[in-house]
């Protein structure tokens, strides 16, 4: 009973510590309302930083299971870790040249950095329209899943949502269609 009313003290006193620091980061470094634009329901939007933050060397596999079309881009199999990095990608099955592998990527990455975010508790009745599952070599072996959600009273404004976070990243609409049609 009293290795419990000790891990319990730990465990609050780390809480404490983990708020007071998120709480004296706030103080340190303010919202910058200059960053700020103003969605169609009104809700604040800050400028994204973007939601995928791999190295895309890291990447192993995207699966993209869209609206109107799903593909699936992975490294071909290798013997090593360093060949792997050097290896070529499978779109689907077939072969695809590493320029449009790599290309196809560093899209996905920027389709995060485009728009804004928003808390995630304020989209209004959203639907999910697809999702996005990154497989990354090294110590991280879960993949990272994304769903991409849609409100229905502004279907021109696409949203990416994180597992555990709690922002909704905005993404240019067009620039999604263009990575989900690309074959």
């Amino acid at each position: 009973m009293h290795v419990k009313k000790s891990i319990g003290a730990a465990v609050c006193l780390l809480l404490g510590v983990i708020v007071a620091t998120l709480m004296a980061d706030r103080e340190a470094n303010p919202p910058d309302p200059a960053r700020e634009t103003m969605a169609a329901n009104g809700e604040q939007i800050q400028e994204s930083t973007g939601i995928f933050q791999w190295n895309d060397k890291e990447v192993r596999s995207v699966e993209w299971e869209g609206r109107n079309q799903s593909w699936i881009l992975q490294r071909q199999p290798a013997a090593t870790e360093e060949s792997m990095l050097r290896g070529g990608w499978l779109l689907n099955g077939s072969e695809l040249p590493v320029s449009q592998a790599e290309s196809r990527i560093r899209k996905l990455r920027e389709l995060g950095k485009e728009g804004g975010t928003r808390r995630t508790s304020t989209l209004s009745h959203e639907v999910i329209v697809g999702t996005i599952t990154v497989t990354l070599s090294g110590l991280k072996k879960e993949p990272e899943i994304y769903l991409i959600a849609v409100e229905p009273d502004h279907p021109e404004q696409v949203w990416i949502l994180r597992s555990g976070d709690p922002l909704a990243y905005l993404v240019s609409k067009d620039a999604y269609l263009e990575l989900e049609q690309l074959q």
